[in-house]
């Protein structure tokens, strides 16, 4: 009897997550612009904005690539997002207003993580010159405009998160599983912070 009946009730459960899903489309990486009045986000993998108190939502970014994570600037004139339009996840930015999107990184390896600086800096997460044992990835700069990205710090870490001021980086240490709570080993997560005005005095210092 359910045998007779299971394809009916395949076919309807899922045209009803079909008209769900329409209705309430699912977006990823919500992020709130400054004076927050509107809001950035990926959906079906491009960027959009549109308003924070609802609305139309404005598409920024058209192409068959993902990209994902977007990042408003200070300022509010840019986003900044990542993407695999050429094989790996590089980072762009792109006019909050609409614009040609511009490549900031070329590297082989995926750039990934993004977040804007105070002095127009982007600081990322990348593998570029080696690979630790703890499987954690680099910390780079690259500036808004492009040009050389350089390592900024002589730790490893994730999701690196600098301050207003430019002073500190706030990164995660630890590469377990986030749902891991109960995990206490060696690549449990924690938060730890940078002090970049300690790396500075100790430069001048030497000079």
């Amino acid at each position: 009897m359910f045998k007779k009946f299971y394809p009916v009730f395949f076919i309807s459960f899922f045209f009803a997550f079909q008209i769900s899903a329409q209705d309430s489309p699912i977006v990823r990486f919500p992020s709130l612009s400054p004076d927050g009045s509107k809001i950035s986000f990926s959906y079906q993998g491009d960027i959009w904005t549109m308003p924070a108190a609802g609305g139309v939502a404005r598409r920024l970014t058209i192409h068959e690539s993902y990209e994902s994570k977007p990042q408003w600037s200070p300022d509010g004139k840019q986003i900044l997002f990542q993407g695999n339009r050429f094989g790996n996840n590089d980072l762009f930015v792109v006019d909050a207003n609409g614009s040609v999107p511009k490549r900031l990184t070329h590297h082989s390896t995926s750039d990934s993580d993004a977040r804007w600086g105070s002095d127009g800096q982007i600081i990322f997460n990348t593998r570029r010159a080696f690979l630790q044992v703890e499987r954690e990835q680099e910390i780079h700069s690259v500036s808004k405009n492009g040009g050389t990205p350089h390592r900024i710090m002589d730790a490893v870490g994730l999701m690196p998160s600098p301050s207003p001021d430019g002073n500190y980086v706030a990164f995660v240490k630890g590469n377990c599983r986030v749902e891991r709570e109960a995990y206490t080993g060696p690549a449990h997560r924690s938060l730890w912070l940078y002090n970049t005005c300690l790396l500075y005095t100790s430069d001048a210092a030497d000079e």
